[in-house]
């Protein structure tokens, strides 16, 4: 029962068209708006130090500290390398040296042989 009503509207708001008007004409902004917004959100940033920057950069402190031990580390074995360790430039027979090595521990492949 539909009580004498009708189910269909007539058109009397067209949205589609009320679109197609919108993008027939977009809204423009001023030249120096964008230039004056920049200016100012630029203004509001805090000034921040630069040794902060490279802090949040690296990781903060712990980051800082891992760096400085790696550094100090690095340095330590580039001027007194450990003496049991042999010289990768040996092993790769780029320098001479007058000590014998013995590299066959140092390859890796023994295991298979030792296993009987």
């Amino acid at each position: 029962m539909h009580w004498g009503m009708t189910m269909t509207q007539p058109d009397k708001f067209d949205l589609e068209a009320l679109f197609e008007d919108a993008r027939a004409q977009p809204p423009q902004m001023r030249g120096d708006l964008a230039t004056r917004i920049i200016a100012d959100s630029v203004a509001h940033l805090p000034s921040v130090p630069l040794w902060r920057r490279v802090m949040a950069a690296v990781g903060g402190p712990a980051g800082l500290g891992g760096l400085v031990t790696a550094t100090v580390v690095g340095f330590w074995i580039g001027v007194a390398p450990p003496v049991d360790r042999v010289d990768p430039l040996v092993l790769f027979g780029a320098v001479e040296t007058d000590e014998t090595y013995d590299v066959t521990d140092l390859t890796g492949f023994d295991w298979d042989i030792e296993e009987g």
